[in-house]
């Protein structure tokens, strides 16, 4: 007969672990010899569990001799990973009913109280094999399902990050500023504090990508998102990047003096950045700030602040640039 580990690495459709005692072990041999879809290794209740894992049966088959009970083996194989979920039958020639109630209650899938025909064993295992394929099929693809949905998920959660984020800055886009803004102004508006935007428009930047080229532009852009970002002190607090040349800074729970001190402070780190412009009178890159502040109500809309912002920065251009303007919305 061959070896166990022989056995082992044919590719057999049906392979059937008969763990149990001689005599039946022998009569099974016999029935399956030459059965070109069933493949049988004998072995014993003290290998069955061990060699479980390297063999990976199709069909368990536990043969008892006499009255011998099965309940502990068949408990222990339902408690092993590799022997769970297989399919498990129990041949007891000569048992009373008692015997069959207990091995169910214990886990088996069939039992057979005499030594059956090759006709009828073919069957059975036959039976039992490709139910055990259609667990396991259905098992394999639920873990595809589940390992699919992670997969997508976390594909999901990435757009979502891309989508929010503007490509060139690194820092948030308009549409996730607009989705945190009208969050902002809800909480606003129910916890009854203020809320304040700061608009920010570099100083002819068209000009500047005119005389300093598209790179340059994007690299100006770039520096000036991570400086923005840089004076933000809270995580309530964001900036991002608007259109072209303006980004946009909210403040929750801010009002207009605290908002025209963050403004101030972005001019002062750009001042200290010095990027270079092509305009005399300019010598280094520079921005207007609009700043609008409001306390929200029922009757406003987050639109008037923005509004208001747009006609600060106005302000400040029409004054020589390089400022702050500031209004109540």
């Amino acid at each position: 007969m061959p070896s166990a580990t022989a056995l082992a690495s044919l590719n057999s459709p049906c392979r059937v672990l008969l763990v149990g005692a001689p005599p039946f072990a022998g009569a099974l041999r016999e029935m399956l010899a030459g059965v070109d879809d069933i493949e049988l290794v004998l072995t014993d209740t003290t290998q069955a569990l061990g060699q479980a894992a390297a063999l990976r049966p199709t069909v368990l088959v536990r043969a008892l001799g006499g009255r011998e009970d099965s309940g502990d083996f068949i408990r222990a194989c339902r408690a092993h990973a590799a022997l769970a979920g297989l399919p498990l039958l129990v041949l007891a020639p000569h048992a009373d009913n008692t015997g069959r109630d207990a091995a169910f209650a214990a886990g088996a899938s069939d039992y057979l109280a005499e030594l059956p025909t090759q006709t009828e064993l073919l069957a059975r295992l036959r039976y039992h094999a490709l139910a055990s394929q259609a667990v396991q099929e259905r098992d394999d693809a639920l873990r595809r399902l589940i390992d699919t949905q992670a997969l997508l998920a976390r594909a999901q959660v990435e757009l979502d990050r891309i989508d929010g984020v503007d490509s060139l800055t690194g820092i948030p886009n308009r549409r996730r500023f607009d989705q945190v803004a009208l969050g902002e102004w809800q909480r606003a508006r129910r916890n009854g504090q203020p809320l304040s935007l700061l608009i920010c428009d570099v100083d002819s930047f068209g000009y500047f990508n005119h005389r300093m080229g598209r790179d340059a532009g994007d690299l100006c852009l770039r520096k000036l998102a991570g400086l923005l970002t840089g004076q933000l002190k809270r995580p309530s607090d964001l900036a991002a990047r608007y259109e072209g040349k303006q980004f946009a800074i909210l403040l929750p729970d801010t009002g207009l003096d605290g908002a025209v001190q963050v403004a101030e402070a972005c001019l002062s780190a750009l001042e200290r950045l010095a990027l270079p412009h092509p305009v005399p009178e300019r010598r280094i890159v520079t921005m207007s700030v609009g700043v609008a502040s409001t306390m929200p109500t029922e009757e406003g809309g987050f639109e008037a602040v923005l509004a208001r912002a747009g006609e600060a920065v106005l302000a400040a251009k029409s004054r020589g640039r390089n400022r702050v303007a500031a209004f109540r919305a």
